[in-house]
């Protein structure tokens, strides 16, 4: 069983193997839905980009509905998969990110996650192992290509945006039932703990093609742990909602990562219904 934890619980170590096993799948492991013009780490960005807009976008969409939690579980067990693949070893796991910039909290270090962009040179990431001047992380895949070739963030200039606080998740964890309606689990919880932070970040993490900063699966795996903790506060509440009669959206439906007649990004097929506990899935939390 695989063991996530919080990034700030790691050690030195810990965090090298996760940070060199990213640069091993952005550059040394093929891409399998466009060979030779990206790498395998990017095949997850272009799976997040299909799944909002361009020419290979499919339907039906895992944002803004009840299929949220469940698509990107899926995505990040494989991206998880892929890491101990490439790197040759079963004790990477995909941290998490409790939205805390404060001291240890933050995962935004030179030796970890690198910094905040640099407005002179368009907001490039100009310190960690992600910074393009590094040579190791080169962006392939953008909203409207071609694009920066560099990793761009741009903390909190967005207005509408914020790092939700403690009581800001409790409040969301309080709600119910799972779906639909403005106050619904998933509703608020996308809506206000999942955006604020990608616009927050910016840069990249405010495109469809967020998953090119990888504080994008640190940011989702917390919101994955948050849907355990909601079904535990919650027992009387169904885990997922619509469970029948949901045209595509219900616990009987198959989750979708490819178009028709595109290739698929990786091998299994996964119903809503198999996602709901993450011990099947091969990995826990503490």
């Amino acid at each position: 069983m695989d063991t996530r934890q919080n990034h700030s619980q790691m050690s030195s170590q810990q965090k090298k193997a996760f940070v060199d096993a990213v640069l091993l799948l952005k550059n040394n492991v093929d891409s399998v839905l466009n060979p030779g013009a990206q790498k395998r780490y990017d095949d997850f960005v272009q799976v997040h980009k299909n799944a909002m807009m361009g020419p290979d976008m499919f339907m039906p969409m895992p944002h803004r509905g009840p299929l949220f939690f469940p698509w990107h579980r899926i995505m990040l067990r494989q991206f998880e998969l892929e890491l101990q693949k490439a790197a040759n070893d079963t004790t990477i796991t995909i941290p998490y990110w409790d939205w805390d910039i404060s001291g240890s909290s933050t995962p935004f270090t030179t030796d970890f996650l690198g910094g905040d962009g640099d407005v002179a040179q368009s907001n490039r990431v100009i310190s960690g192992p992600f910074a393009y001047s590094q040579g190791n992380f080169e962006i392939r895949v953008w909203d409207s290509s071609p694009g920066d070739v560099g990793l761009r963030r741009e903390f909190g200039d967005d207005p509408t945006s914020y790092l939700p606080t403690a009581p800001d998740v409790a409040s969301v964890l309080a709600k119910t039932p799972y779906s639909p309606g403005p106050n619904s689990w998933e509703v608020t919880s996308e809506g206000g703990l999942h955006n604020p932070v990608h616009r927050w970040i910016g840069g990249n993490m405010a495109d469809a093609t967020s998953p090119n900063d990888p504080v994008f699966f640190l940011h989702h795996c917390y919101l994955d742990l948050l849907w355990e903790r909601w079904k535990t506060q919650h027992p009387t509440s169904d885990p997922y909602l619509p469970t029948s009669g949901g045209h595509g959206l219900d616990l009987a439906s198959k989750l979708v990562f490819n178009k028709t007649g595109r290739p698929k990004p990786w091998t299994g097929t996964w119903k809503v219904q198999d996602t709901l506990n993450p011990a099947a899935l091969g990995y826990s939390y503490v």
